[in-house]
């Protein structure tokens, strides 16, 4: 309730950004009619929920990465998790998969200090509270070099930019482990590609990634 009172504050003395706005306004109904899963074309061990090219999931995007936005996580966290269970129980079946690591993609230092938070971390924690003994969460097994964003990196560029920019932390965990990363979007897929690199290379036994957007 506090929290509730003090963002009405805020928003009264600093106009929240249109992309806040439209985030804010989205229901998990709402959502849930945008989200169209897709397996991605080139990487077919990558799942992205929702199309980038979406207005308003563009701006629901950019608005937890660039803005800090909270208020859609809950929604989000279900959504997402709803996913993550239909793809275990093929993955159960099929692959023996029994309690995969949940490992989000990590922010580099420096990006992790300017923006003071990691986008992909708080998608991730969403997803806990309706995955129950599913899942082990994994935080702390990748690690990141300081790099050029990909944002900013021609596409041409972005795999020479990003390799070998992931390494394993804890190997110990990893080995023998299946693994399911989490990141926001995914566009090459080149992000993800390194550290699934990093990962298979540490012991794991399978690595899949599931994203917010395409």
């Amino acid at each position: 309730m506090i929290g509730y009172i003090l963002r009405r504050i805020l928003d009264a003395l600093i106009p929240i950004s249109s992309e806040s706005a439209i985030a804010r306004s989205l229901s998990e109904e709402t959502l849930a009619e945008l989200l169209h899963p897709m397996i991605h074309r080139d990487k077919q061990w990558i799942v992205a929920l929702f199309p980038y090219r979406n207005p308003k999931v563009r701006a629901l995007i950019r608005a937890i990465k660039y803005r800090g936005e909270k208020a859609p996580l809950p929604a989000l966290g279900r959504i997402l998790a709803d996913e993550i269970i239909q793809i275990l129980a093929d993955k159960k079946t099929l692959g023996g998969w029994r309690n995969p690591l949940l490992v989000p993609i990590p922010s580099s230092s420096a990006r992790l200090k300017s923006r003071g938070y990691n986008q992909v971390e708080r998608i991730t924690l969403a997803t806990l509270p309706h995955l129950e003994a599913e899942v082990t969460y994994a935080p702390d097994v990748l690690g990141r070099e300081d790099r050029a964003s990909q944002v900013e990196v021609l596409k041409s560029e972005r795999e020479k930019n990003i390799a070998g920019a992931f390494s394993v932390i804890r190997p110990e965990k990893v080995s023998g482990m299946h693994v399911i990363l989490i990141d926001d979007v995914a566009e090459t897929g080149t992000t993800l590609s390194d550290a699934r690199r990093a990962l298979i290379g540490a012991g794991a036994s399978e690595v899949i990634a599931i994203t917010l957007a395409h």
